[in-house]
């Protein structure tokens, strides 16, 4: 045979050979060309260093491009003979109007200690959140009673957040903190629904704007009134129609009227039943201090709110029956004074705001200042702690 067609078969036989082999076979020749013990060894290391690197590399590839091998959606399997699979609950999403933003605290809830309050891990600090723009019925509270629907919200919001890693939005047009040292937030899930307005549209809370309008007020109000027009929650006439009254009193009580106060200046015609309030002993003090606070009935009349700003008071009738207001006495226990101009008679149901009476500012703006309604007789009536 000619060494011409050696080389042929030879070079025939190379192309046949793959690129491992060629490989391997250099490897080999390498560490058999070692002459000392420590340059094979050497070698050898060298070897198993690019393997493992080839090897990291490829599955690092194939877990990246996953998708070439599986379909991006596959059919869901299904459930073993006999087994019912439970149908999926969607959570009710937030309005599209509302944008979760984007570079947001992460945070993780570790209690939730009502419908409003919950406290975080915030950068491994344990930290208390108040949730703005949004106030629920009273369970904690030192000074108020456990009012109606109080456990429901607060059992909402345990479930809806309890555990969870949440976003916490600030609100610039908000302080960063209350006077309760808790953070004033926004706090957002990461499917994109914000919990404080859920709170208000599945009818667990009420909307709350406290001194200044906040970023979302216009879509809280909105889901408020939803909600109210839906009876859902607190707004349904068998649970509290909306009402915040002590929980498990939450239908009227009609008691019957004293004799007539001698204070009373304009009272109602006597076809006109009057309604008065609970009788707890008076404890009208010219309006410095209030002890039975956590006891008040919050009946026949309530104290909705108190803008402290424009020294506007506003009262809602929560009985059936009128109620004369002639007489009564509304305080502003922070500064002992009183709120002039309340008088007249709340219809059933009637909600009523009454402007301070006289140029004297009566609410403090800058610090707590609870408000407390009197009865001709000097009993508490009504009760408004200023959060």
């Amino acid at each position: 045979m000619s060494r011409s067609s050696t080389k042929r078969r030879q070079r025939i036989a190379g192309r046949r050979e793959g690129w491992l082999q060629r490989v391997w076979r250099f490897w080999i020749n390498d560490i058999r060309s070692r002459r000392s013990c420590l340059g094979r060894t050497l070698s050898i290391a060298a070897g198993v260093i690019v393997i493992v690197v080839v090897v990291v590399l490829v599955v690092a590839f194939l877990s990246a491009r996953s998708d070439l091998f599986f379909p991006p959606e596959t059919a869901p399997s299904r459930p073993p003979h006999g087994a019912s699979a439970p149908a999926p609950v969607a959570p009710p999403p937030s309005p599209t109007s509302l944008a979760l933003p984007e570079g947001l605290e992460r945070a993780i809830v570790i209690n939730v200690a009502d419908g409003d309050t919950i406290e975080v891990s915030l950068s491994g600090v344990t930290e208390r959140v108040r949730l703005i723009g949004v106030d629920t019925p009273e369970t904690s509270h030192p000074s108020r009673p456990v009012e109606c629907f109080g456990r429901e919200a607060a059992a909402f919001t345990r479930a809806m957040l309890d555990g969870q890693t949440v976003l916490l939005e600030a609100d610039p047009s908000q302080d960063n903190r209350d006077r309760f040292n808790r953070l004033l937030r926004f706090v957002w899930l990461p499917d994109g629904r914000l919990a404080n307005y859920e709170i208000i549209a599945q009818g667990y809370g009420f909307e709350y704007t406290f001194r200044t309008p906040y970023r979302y007020q216009a879509q809280f109000k909105a889901a408020e009134r939803a909600a109210r027009e839906t009876r859902a929650g607190l707004w349904a006439p068998e649970t509290c129609n909306g009402e915040r009254v002590p929980a498990g009193d939450a239908s009227p009580v009609i008691r019957p009227s004293p004799a007539p106060s001698p204070v009373t200046t304009s009272p109602a015609p006597p076809s006109t039943p009057l309604l008065v309030a609970t009788p707890l002993p008076p404890s009208f003090d010219g309006c410095r201090t209030e002890p039975n606070a956590a006891l008040a009935p919050n009946r026949p009349v309530a104290i909705v709110s108190i803008d402290k700003r424009a020294e506007v008071v506003t009262l809602r009738n929560v009985s059936s029956e009128p109620v004369s207001l002639d007489g009564w006495t509304l305080c502003s226990l922070r500064g002992a004074q009183i709120h002039q101009g309340i008088g007249g008679v709340l219809a059933p149901g009637e909600t009523r705001s009454f402007p301070r009476g006289g140029s004297r500012d009566i609410w403090s703006d800058n610090a707590s200042d609870p408000g407390a309604l009197y009865d001709a007789e000097g009993r508490l009536v009504a009760y408004w702690n200023d959060q």
